[in-house]
């Protein structure tokens, strides 16, 4: 039937929202009448069998029954006495099997399972079918099951003597959800509108009804508020007793004034068109009773000021009206939100898939763009709007069923000038402003944007005292966001607020107030068009060509607040970057100026005639300037000065009179020798002297309070610890020539930093160092003459890091008390009894998480070494240590072990669990390891990488012993990440292991000479138990010396199937980083290797196993390609090369695997008890050839042995091929 054809494609195609099947005897003039009142009330059409008369043809009713979206069959007690409601019951159900009809059945004063089993009243005229459906025998079979089925359905049931009002309410209202699921929406399929739908949703509560809700909905304009919010409203209207939709507040009110808005309002939502409203003022007192006993639903959309609220929803606001209650306001101002709502949803940008999918729906009528040559125009649209769905609306619909030519010159154009329609809809935000918001809204859409937000409101306040406040109100107003304390600006607002300025003076740039584009400002310098109305330039001068200018250029701009020439392609500056030559120097500066910013300034001095009397912000990196001025000048409003890099630059003069100043970089100052005017800088608040290598000495006594930062880095000639304000938090003295720190020290109270790296020089610390109770870090790497460490005899509890590397300290303190101490370094000891770790006071270092101890003359570690509980890196290279205690497995966070070049080390005993990376290369003595060599759990997820390279000594036992744990290891990272992809979540887990050799494991069946290899796969390779691969190669060095301490084996795998589909994708196989680091000043040894060694690893291949470019259901051919680079610009090594490569398919065990079990006991034994109880896996050790089950299999033309090795009763199963002779070892 058609019409059946029409319903079962497309729903919301059907001519009736509900067919209502009942028996009429029953419950036509009470429980059914009520019902649908209930539904007509909601705006839903029901259909009910009063036309159709019982002598008329049944066929009729039941085409209704077809064209309906739900079935509500009231089950009454004499439902089943009519042949009529049962044949309407058997269509019904038909209809949900067919077509998916939605059917609600409702048991009114029946059990279901009496309607279920057709027993009780309901089922007596099945007990005398023959009589009662006398001609429809045939049918009742057909019938019975009908009621079987739907009594199945969750419906609902109305027991004996229970109101009825709140059941009608209740059914009626799942009938408007199951609808509003079925009906499509106007704005269904518009990209990005659901997620927004839902959250607004979320804000508004309909559920909850026992309060009035007000909730306000933020967001620029154009950026989709209003579509959100009717949305919602169009989806939930029904839910309530009255609703109304109040569209364009703002701009209906100035067309026909808010009285006109109020009566409109007040005559939908009491559902009276003739109303007479009366005054303004008084509407919602004289309504108030009629509103108070009505659930409403009210969107007032895009409110401006607080008068409109007022008016539209009553002064007394949400005590007006009834729980249940629910209004949205859409407004761009935040401000007028604050006191009124409960919550506030602030409309994001879409996303850029949503972008794209909407620009398509504009321009193609299509989410997708049908054509590739329009691909890269569109992403060039797209990338314009930034995510701004009015814009991308626009420019869509201006594009479509245009050609491509057009397209280009649409993009063309949009680089010169602004699309006119979203720049009308922009600028009426900004023609709502007041003139000093629109200046400041101008002067960050031009030159501020991305600047921290104190910044900004300094500069400004020069010129407009409160600009502070209009900052704020333009970010209340959305135009203006802040993001990481900088103000941030859409950049259609941008384009908008810059085309403001453009229409200021078309013709000539002189005479606008704000100039950035370049060919405009080189105009107005090169010719002197300059006039008062500039207010800034902004110039970028990385693509302007060298210009000689005259003296007198700025003489004209007197107006002048803002100058800044700058390189964005390059911070730094060079001779050839300077852009604007000035042969006669510069006569002067406007007096106005605020801000000045010149990198690369040429000339030796500023105007001696320019009064600095406003200027804030003076940045003159990488200059000439020798000294600012000869005289002392009016600087009392200056904030900030960078000066850093102006390696002419003598003395400070210019800066006596800058009490105000609280930033001053001198960084590379080269020719600085002394800074005496920052004794007169009260409020100096940081400090940078950075390699002023000339600098000897700062002046006796710096007390200014204000003064929290100095850093005198790179001062080789500064040999004096300064004598600085109290209140300083970090003080960088690293490659100073200081020799001692004084006893005063422990003034400094609220010191954090205290860095005296590479201080050659230093002899001595006070014995008042553990006075600093604010102290953090502690840095004294490369103090090369320092002796002695004091006690510590108080706890310096705030201390982090301590820092001790290749200092000459020859006895460590007796006394070390630092309980939040996290990361020591003492690398390079010259302590000569140094023999064990416990000559080293850590008891009172219990936070202790990295500590770093290479070359330090140990052999032993203490047995109790397990109370660093917390420990999470361990670095022992280049000691004499002989074995490591057994308690070290008990640090369960240790995550880094370096045992590099620890040359007395025979064995390892069992380490840590959730160790990931051990590097124990070079220890030439090692001959064996643990069995097992990690304590494993099933839950566990950590990757692991063990480095064993030039390690000669270790014996077959051994290596079996780390191959297997690498294999066991591969199973359990594979099984949680088999766990983790069946939820829809992706990890990465690698496990990896090197060793001296040449021989691959024989479980490595697929083995090639070379590097690289091809291999066939059957159909259903990657199944449901496919966990990953196992790969293995072996590298063979020639004389290879790392000399960056990074080294990782690439394999780029192909898997293309018989039909041409084709996914790649690159695996690790493992390698080595960079030395355990504390920041050290000596260089690590380079790597050396000369011989062959064996690489393997386990990758999860979730790449493949997610792909939907690849039928995995048909013959697959996988080719495997390895190499080697330096891990750090994957640069391909050409002094090794990889001479065999082998690989495996990885597949998860059986359910029944009884090791496994036990592990995912103990895991969940581990998970709610929270103790720390681990279960090894004992004996996991490889044997020679395993425990082999061979079951052949013909596939194809081929065949294909099905292997299972098993490893200490934990079994891994991998698909192989049969061996080659040659490669079988």
């Amino acid at each position: 039937m058609a019409a059946a054809s029409s319903s079962k494609t497309d729903p919301s195609r059907r001519q009736y929202d509900v067919f209502l099947s009942f028996r009429g005897s029953d419950t036509r003039h009470s429980f059914t009448c009520y019902l649908l009142d209930f539904l007509r009330r909601k705006g839903i059409d029901a259909f009910i069998d009063e036309e159709l008369r019982r002598g008329n043809d049944l066929s009729a009713l039941l085409e209704r029954i077809e064209q309906s979206k739900i079935s509500i069959v009231v089950f009454s007690e004499n439902y089943a006495n009519s042949a009529w409601c049962l044949e309407e019951l058997a269509k019904i159900m038909d209809c949900k099997r067919t077509f998916d009809q939605v059917v609600l059945p409702v048991f009114y004063k029946v059990p279901a399972s009496d309607v279920r089993h057709q027993t009780g009243i309901f089922g007596a005229p099945f007990e005398r079918s023959e009589e009662i459906f006398q001609g429809y025998l045939h049918k009742v079979p057909a019938w019975k099951e009908a009621l079987r089925a739907a009594s199945d359905i969750a419906g609902y049931v109305l027991p004996e003597r229970s109101p009825e009002c709140d059941f009608v309410d209740k059914i009626a209202k799942e009938t408007f959800k199951v609808l509003n699921k079925l009906s499509p929406s106007e704005f269904r399929g518009l990209p990005g509108i659901e997620s927004r739908m839902m959250e607004l949703e979320k804000l508004i509560d309909f559920e909850e009804t026992s309060c009035v809700r007000i909730v306000g909905v933020l967001g620029m304009a154009g950026i989709g508020k209003t579509t959100v919010a009717d949305c919602v409203y169009k989806q939930n209207y029904n839910r309530f007793d009255g609703y109304c939709f109040l569209a364009n507040v703002q701009n209906e009110s100035k067309l026909h004034g808010l009285d006109h808005l109020q009566q409109k309002l007040l005559r939908k939502l009491l559902d009276e068109e003739n109303l007479d409203v009366g005054a303004p003022e008084g509407a919602h007192d004289v309504f108030k009773g009629r509103l108070g006993n009505k659930k409403l639903f009210i969107v007032l959309d895009d409110v401006a000021n607080e008068d409109q609220l007022r008016l539209l929803i009553g002064g007394a606001g949400k005590y007006l009206y009834r729980e249940g209650t629910r209004i949205v306001i859409t407004t761009s101002n935040k401000k007028l939100l604050e006191k009124v709502v409960n919550e506030t949803y602030v409309v994001p940008r879409l996303s850029g898939r949503e972008s794209l999918a909407l620009f398509c729906l504009s321009a193609f009528s299509s989410n997708l763009c049908p054509t590739p040559e329009l691909m890269d125009l569109s992403n060039k649209f797209v990338d314009y709007s930034k995510g701004h769905p009015l814009a991308l609306k626009l420019l869509g619909s201006d594009l479509c069923q245009r050609d491509k030519s057009y397209w280009k010159l649409k993009w063309e154009r949009l680089q010169r000038r602004p699309d006119g329609k979203i720049h009308d809809v922009l600028k009426v935000s900004y023609e709502e402003l007041c003139e000093e918001e629109q200046s400041i809204f101008l002067d960050v859409a031009c030159f501020f944007r991305s600047e921290k937000l104190d910044f900004v409101s300094r500069v400004l306040s020069t010129y407009h005292t409160d600009a502070s406040i209009l900052i704020n109100d333009l970010i209340d107003k959305c135009l203006i966001t802040v993001s990481d304390n900088r103000l941030e600006m859409h950049d259609l607002l941008i384009t908008m607020g810059r085309e403001v300025g453009y229409e200021s003076s078309i013709k000539e740039a002189g005479n606008r107030g704000r100039l950035w584009d370049q060919e405009d400002i080189c105009r107005v310098l090169k010719y002197k068009t300059g006039t008062a109305e500039i207010r800034g330039i902004f110039l970028d001068m990385s693509n302007v060509d060298s210009m000689k200018l005259s003296a007198d250029v700025f003489t004209r701009m007197w107006n002048l607040k803002f100058l800044k020439f700058y390189n964005s392609h390059c911070s730094k500056w060079c001779e050839n970057d300077c852009r604007l030559r000035f042969p006669n120097g510069i006569d002067c500066f406007p007096d106005e100026l605020v801000y000045l910013h010149w990198q690369g300034y040429p000339l030796e001095y500023l105007p001696s005639n320019f009064n600095p009397k406003k200027l804030v912000d003076l940045n003159l990196r990488y200059s000439n300037i020798v000294q600012l001025w000869e005289d002392v000048k009016n600087t009392g409003e200056l904030r900030w000065v960078d000066l850093s890099y102006s390696k002419e630059l003598i003395n400070l003069y210019g800066l006596l009179e800058a009490r105000k100043l609280e930033r001053l970089n001198l960084e590379c100052c080269t020719s600085l020798t002394k800074c005496s005017a920052i004794r007169q800088m009260d409020s100096l608040v940081s400090l940078n002297l950075r390699d002023c290598i000339n600098l000897k000495s700062l002046p006796k006594r710096i007390n200014l309070k204000s003064l929290k930062f100095v850093i005198l880095s790179g001062c080789s000639k500064l040999k004096k610890f300064p004598t600085i304000s109290e209140n300083i938090e970090s003080l960088y003295l690293d490659g100073t020539a200081v020799r001692r720190v004084p006893e005063s020290i422990e003034s400094l109270q609220k010191l954090t930093v205290l860095n005296l790296k590479k201080c050659s020089r230093l002899m001595h610390l006070p014995t008042t160092l553990c006075k600093l109770k604010s102290l953090k870090e502690l840095l004294l790497s490369g103090c090369s003459k320092l002796e002695i460490f004091p006690d510590i005899n108080e706890d310096m509890g705030s201390l982090e890091i301590l820092l001790m590397d290749d200092t000459s300290i020859k006895q460590t303190p007796r006394k070390m008390y630092m309980s939040n101490l996290k990361l020591f370094s003492f690398g390079g000891s010259k302590v000569h009894d140094l023999t064990c770790l416990e000559l080293l006071p850590f008891s009172g270092c219990s936070r202790l998480s990295d500590m770093y101890l290479t070359d330090c003359n140990l052999y032993k570690l203490p047995d109790n070494f397990s109370s660093l509980s917390l420990l999470q890196s361990l670095c022992l290279s280049r000691n004499n240590i002989k074995n490591l205690p057994g308690s070290i497995k008990e640090l369960h966070h240790l995550r880094s072990l370096y045992l590099k070049h620890c040359q007395q080390l025979v064995s390892l005993p069992v380490l840590p669990s959730n160790l990931q990376y051990l590097d124990a290369h070079g220890c030439i003595s090692l001959e064996t390891v643990a069995k097992p060599m990690t304590l494993l759990v099933v839950a566990e997820r950590s990757q692991s990488t063990f480095v064993f390279t030039d390690c000669f000594k270790l014996n077959r036992e051994a290596q079996e012993s780390i191959v297997a744990h690498t294999q066991l290891k591969s199973q359990i990272l594979g099984n949680v990440s088999l766990q983790r992809n069946h939820k829809g979540l992706v990890s990465e887990p690698l496990a990896s292991v090197s060793f001296p050799g040449n021989d691959m494991p024989l479980w490595f069946r697929h083995q090639r000479m070379g590097s690289s290899m091809e291999t066939h796969l059957p159909p259903h390779w990657c199944d449901d138990k496919f966990i990953g691969l196992s790969l293995c190669v072996v590298v063979s060095f020639k004389d290879y010396e790392d000399k960056t301490n990074r080294f990782s084996v690439i394999c780029k795998c192909k898997f293309r199937n018989e039909e041409g589909d084709c996914v790649s994708f690159t695996c690790h196989l493992g390698g080595w980083k960079e030395q355990c680091g504390s920041s050290t000043s000596r260089e690590e040894e380079p790597r050396k290797l000369s011989s062959d060694h064996v690489f393997i690893s386990y990758n999860n291949c979730f790449h493949a196993k997610k792909s939907h470019d690849l039928n995995q259901c048909c013959n697959t051919t996988a080719s495997f390609k390895f190499f080697v680079t330096d891990g750090v610009s994957k640069r391909k090594l050409d002094c090794c090369e990889v001479i065999k490569c082998g690989m495996s398919l990885l597949y998860a065990p059986d359910e029944n695997d009884c090791r496994l079990q036990e592990l995912q006991e103990s895991s969940l034994e581990k998970a709610v008890s929270g103790k720390e109880t681990e279960t090894a896996i004992d004996e996991a050790v490889v044997s020679k050839r395993g425990r082999f089950c061979i079951q052949e299999e013909e596939l194809l033309n081929g065949k294909r042995i099905k292997e299972e090795i098993s490893f200490a009763e934990c079994s891994v199963h991998s698909y192989i091929e049969p061996v080659k002779p040659n490669l079988c070892k």
